[in-house]
């Protein structure tokens, strides 16, 4: 959203945004949570407290609807447009914050984030997904699949390959 409404430039510090609290507070308590959890070596209450950020953020992102506001402001609402400077560094905060929570349990999707939260040259790189989608490793492992029976035949049930071909 950065990227679409401010042109990659991430907005400077601002108050809790209206509707925020919620998200800056399972910001602020996530290190807690996330510490009492491993000491008593529950890596699932762990991992939830890292989850429930992105969760609220979720729901903060539904409850004040950053693109009417930024349709607003195109429309010549000036406070409109302050208050997606705020949704948005909001939720940059919140993006930041997964980066370097998420670390201990996904490195390398922590790094992903937090490459996307790294601004260069004052702006933040071009969005990319984070996670590949379900149906793209679906797709993958059925072309290795085929690929180790051949191309165009299928194996029986025994292993041997079978005379059909694939249409």
């Amino acid at each position: 959203m950065i990227a679409k409404y401010r042109g990659g430039r991430v907005p400077g510090p601002q108050p809790v945004a209206a509707g925020g609290e919620d998200l800056a507070a399972a910001i602020r308590h996530a290190d807690g949570r996330i510490s009492a959890a491993l000491e008593d070596f529950d890596f699932r209450q762990a991992a939830a407290a890292v989850w429930a950020i992105a969760d609220e953020a979720n729901r903060f992102v539904n409850r004040v609807r950053p693109w009417d506001l930024a349709r607003a402001e195109r429309s010549g609402d000036a406070q409109a447009g302050r208050e997606l400077d705020a949704v948005l560094s909001a939720l940059f905060t919140a993006c930041t914050a997964l980066g370097v929570r998420l670390a201990p349990f996904l490195p390398d999707a922590a790094a992903r984030i937090t490459s996307q939260c790294t601004p260069r040259d004052g702006r933040l790189p071009d969005p990319a997904p984070v996670f590949r989608r379900l149906g793209w490793a679906r797709r993958a492992r059925d072309a290795h699949h085929r690929s180790e029976r051949g191309p165009d035949r299928l194996l029986s049930s025994d292993g041997h390959r079978d005379q059909r071909r694939i249409r």
